[in-house]
C-alpha cells in the first residue's frame, strides 16, 4: 500500500473513532447511575434555576450494595417528583436535586475518619440542605454528629440499631444512651424497623414455627442457634435470646460471633459447631458479604436445622445464582416483596425492576418513601429550614400514617417507626426451588397472612429431634 493510501486510512480509522466517542458522550447515563460529588436533577426541567433546586445529600458506602440501594430509591422519586412538577414553597416551584459522598462504612477494616470526611463534604462543598442514608452502626455514630452539628434533617435509611432514636427522647435510658431532643431531633429513622423490633419479630415467628413443626412434624422445638456479624449491632443479641427463650420453652445452644472478613472454611466449622449443639433452629444475623458462604457451607454441611434470620444480601435477587442454589430453604427478613404491604408496594416494585433490571433493597425503599415524605413535611412547612420541618415529620403518627411503599409509615415519640401489624413490619421469605422466594405465612403473628404468596418448605435432609 502506498504512503497516500496508508495516510488516507489512518485518517479514515481516526474520523470513525472520533464520531464513535462523540456518540458514546452524548449516550445518557444509565438510569440512576452514581454520580459522587455532583448535584444531579433528575425530571427537573432544564434550566431549571439553581436556587429552585432542592440538595439532598446521600451518605453510604457507595461501594456496597446498601450504599447503591440508598441511591437508587432516592434518585427513582426524585425523578418521579420532579417530572410530577416538584413542589410549591410561597408560590415558588422547587425541584429535587440529589448529590451523593462515600462513606466506606462496609469496608472490613472500618475507618471513621472517612465517614465524617464524607459528611463534612456533602454538608461545605456539595451545599446538601437534608441527609438520607446510613447504614453501619458505628459509623453512622461518628458521621451523625457532623450532621447534628449543622442542624440538619437526617433521614436514617440503612441502620436499625436502637441507640440512635433514643438519643431523640429526653434522659438516659437503661442502655446508657444520652439523650438530647433539642441536639437530635433532626434524626428519624424511615427503614428498617429498629433492632429490637427485628428481634421480636423473629422470636414470634419462632413461637409460629415452633407450634407448626410440632404440628406437621412432630418436633418439640427446644434448641437455638445464633450466627452473628462480631459488629455492634449483634452484640446484644445473646443476652436478649438468653433472656426470652426461656419463657418460650426453648434455650440458645450456640453462639457464634464471627469477624466479617471470615472465609469458607470458617462457616464449615461453624456449622459443625452448630450442629454437634443439636440446634434446631438457627438464627443468622448478619449484613454483610459473609451471608453467600454462610449459606453455601448450610448446603454442604447441611446441618439439620431450620435457617431463619436477617441477611441483608440474601435480600438479592441475584442471591440464587450467586449461591448457587445453595440459599434454598433459607427463611430471612425482608422489608418489602411483591406483595400489597400498602397500595404502593406492588407498583414500586414494579417500577424499580423497570428502571435497574433488579429487586430493590431495603435501604432502596428506605429512600424512595424517605423523599416523598420529605417533599410533603416540606411542602407542609413552606420551609426549607430543618428545624420548621420537624414538627410536620413528627405529625405522621398513628392517627396520620404516611403510605409508603415499604409500609403504613407512623413515628413514634423518638422518630422511630413505630412496628406493628398493622403499620410497619418485616416480612419473612423464603428462598425456594428454582430461584423463587415467597412470603410465608406467620399466622398473623408478625403480619397479615394475607401478604403471605407461599408455604414454608422445609430441608430435606431433616431436622434434629
Amino acid at each position: 500500500m502506498e504512503t497516500k493510501q496508508i495516510v488516507a486510512v489512518v485518517l479514515i480509522v481516526i474520523i470513525i473513532a472520533g464520531v464513535a466517542v462523540g456518540v458514546f458522550l452524548l449516550l445518557p447515563a444509565p438510569y440512576g447511575a452514581i454520580v459522587i460529588g455532583q448535584l444531579v436533577t433528575p425530571g427537573a426541567p432544564a434550566g431549571t434555576p439553581r436556587e429552585q433546586i432542592i440538595n439532598v445529600g446521600l451518605l453510604g458506602d457507595l461501594g456496597d450494595i446498601t450504599g447503591q440501594g440508598n441511591w437508587k430509591g432516592a434518585y427513582m422519586a426524585c425523578d418521579e417528583l420532579n417530572t410530577a412538577g416538584g413542589i410549591e414553597i410561597d408560590g415558588v416551584t422547587y425541584y429535587f436535586g440529589l448529590v451523593a459522598e462515600d462513606t466506606f462504612e462496609a469496608e472490613a477494616q472500618l475507618d471513621t475518619t472517612k465517614g465524617t470526611a464524607a459528611a463534612t463534604k456533602i454538608i461545605t462543598q456539595d451545599g446538601a440542605q437534608f441527609i438520607m442514608g446510613g447504614f453501619r452502626s458505628e459509623a453512622l455514630l461518628a458521621y451523625l454528629e457532623t450532621v447534628m452539628d449543622e442542624d440538619m434533617l437526617f433521614l436514617d435509611t440503612g441502620a436499625a440499631t436502637d441507640v440512635f432514636c433514643e438519643k431523640v427522647s429526653g434522659g438516659t435510658w437503661p442502655s446508657g444512651t444520652e439523650s438530647d431532643y433539642d441536639r437530635y431531633k433532626y434524626f428519624f429513622r424511615l427503614m428498617p424497623i429498629n433492632t429490637t423490633s427485628l428481634i421480636t419479630s423473629l422470636f414470634t415467628y419462632i413461637v409460629y414455627l415452633k407450634g407448626f413443626l410440632n404440628a406437621t412434624q412432630g418436633l418439640n422445638v427446644t434448641r437455638v442457634a445464633l450466627m452473628r456479624e462480631d459488629l455492634a449491632w449483634t452484640a446484644t443479641m445473646p443476652a436478649v435470646m438468653n433472656l426470652k427463650l426461656p419463657l418460650l420453652g426453648m434455650e440458645l445452644v450456640a453462639d457464634v460471633a464471627f469477624p466479617i472478613d471470615a472465609e469458607s472454611a470458617d462457616f464449615a466449622t461453624y456449622w459443625q459447631q452448630i450442629q454437634t449443639a443439636g440446634a434446631q433452629v438457627t438464627v443468622p444475623i448478619l449484613s454483610g458479604s459473609g451471608g453467600i458462604l454462610m449459606t453455601t457451607q448450610y448446603a454442604q454441611v447441611q446441618p439439620k436445622c431450620v435457617l431463619v434470620g436477617i441477611n441483608v444480601m440474601g435480600q438479592l435477587d441475584n442471591y440464587w445464582n450467586n449461591t448457587g442454589g445453595a440459599c434454598q430453604y433459607e427463611t430471612l427478613l425482608q422489608s418489602v416483596h411483591r406483595t400489597a404491604k400498602t397500595t404502593r408496594t406492588i407498583p414500586f416494585w414494579d417500577n424499580f425492576i423497570d428502571h435497574y433490571g433488579a429487586e430493590p433493597l431495603y435501604t432502596a425503599v428506605g429512600a424512595y418513601d424517605g423523599l416523598y415524605i420529605l417533599a410533603e413535611a416540606i411542602e407542609n412547612a413552606q420551609s426549607l429550614v430543618s428545624a420548621d420541618i420537624v414538627p410536620h415529620l413528627e405529625a405522621i403518627n398513628t392517627n396520620n400514617p404516611f403510605i409508603g411503599a415499604g409500609g403504613t409509615i407512623a413515628f413514634t415519640s423518638t422518630h422511630d417507626l413505630f412496628a406493628s401489624p398493622s403499620f410497619s413490619y418485616t416480612l419473612l421469605c423464603q428462598w425456594q426451588s428454582g430461584g423463587t422466594k415467597v412470603v410465608v405465612p406467620t399466622g398473623g403473628y408478625v403480619y397479615p397472612d394475607t401478604v403471605s404468596t407461599g408455604t414454608l418448605s422445609l430441608p430435606p435432609w431433616g431436622i434434629n429431634a
